[in-house]
């Protein structure tokens, strides 16, 4: 059994628990391909840590695609 806090997990976590895409060059479409077994929750930030927004788009388990209107760089957080 894993212990995740005070909750008994009685499987194992597929993949990881959170994953940090960074996306140093500017671009309007970021494909991030994760491992998480999972559609993770997305956070995007540019790269002064402002949060913004944008589409997510769940390609699969494993992968996702974030499109902006203009080209953007900076980190997503997916958990």
């Amino acid at each position: 059994m894993k212990y995740i806090g005070r909750k008994v997990m009685s499987s194992p976590i597929i993949g990881g628990i959170t994953y940090t895409h960074t996306q140093a060059s500017a671009s309007e479409t970021w494909t991030v391909t994760h491992r998480l077994h999972r559609k993770p929750s997305v956070m995007i930030v540019d790269t002064s840590d402002n949060i913004i927004y944008a589409d997510v788009e769940y390609d699969s388990d494993i992968q996702l695609t974030i499109s902006f209107n203009g080209a953007t760089a900076g980190k997503a957080y997916l958990n």
